[in-house]
């Protein structure tokens, strides 16, 4: 069902590649400033020690590893993305010793390892038409993947513009999606600006494996 989406996402985000090389633009961003704010918002839950171990999904050419480095990251990280030119940039861009960067359809091919947090950055924001049975399979998978916590970000309905190759969702689906789904522990924020001078157009989900696992 999904193929045509993993091959078109694929193929888009190597044309990207091939366009920006290392620039933000690459991840689909608009800028370093943006980017750094959402990563930011979902990193800020994470319990951080030298056996901490983080899942990038839709690891782009690794910046959030780069950002957890800042923050005193030692633990195992793995980035895991569609496109295999961002895949091979982060490769070679990263000299961090307890990183890997693989491509992977996890459809098709399971994750063998459970981590400790899974981010998931900007995965769900293309418009694929199947986008809400996507997100429903990648969650309930990579929901199986962590000990501690799964944490994500959306786009959300309520904006006052909308593109057409983007894909919005209303944060109380998701809400509702998680704690019949995943868990009974689930927070949502939507407080937060990602560029001056806007409204909240997208919302973080945290989805925590038991109640003391919140900071």
């Amino acid at each position: 069902m999904f193929n045509k989406t993993f091959s078109k996402l694929s193929m888009h985000y190597d044309n990207l590649f091939d366009k920006y090389k290392g620039n933000v633009k690459s991840s689909q961003q608009s800028s370093n400033l943006t980017r750094e704010r959402r990563l930011k918002v979902l990193v800020q839950q994470i319990k951080l020690s030298k056996n901490t171990s983080v899942l990038d999904f839709g690891c782009g050419t690794g910046y959030l590893l780069k950002l957890l480095i800042k923050k005193g990251f030692k633990g195992n990280y793995l980035g895991i993305d569609i496109s295999e030119k961002v895949i091979n940039f982060a490769k070679k861009n990263y000299k961090y010793k307890k990183a890997k960067f693989i491509k992977k359809n996890i459809l098709k091919k399971k994750i063998n390892k459970k981590f400790d947090y899974v981010i998931i950055n900007g995965t769900f924001n293309n418009n694929t038409k199947n986008n809400w049975i996507w997100i429903q399979k990648v969650l309930k998978i990579l929901f199986n993947q962590t000990k501690k916590g799964l944490f994500f970000n959306n786009l959300s309905y309520y904006v006052d513009y909308k593109e057409k190759s983007l894909f919005y969702i209303k944060p109380e689906k998701i809400f509702q999606f998680c704690k019949l789904h995943l868990s009974r522990y689930v927070m949502i924020r939507n407080d937060y600006l990602i560029k001056n001078k806007s409204i909240p157009f997208e919302f973080s989900t945290f989805v925590y494996r038991k109640k003391y696992e919140r900071l």
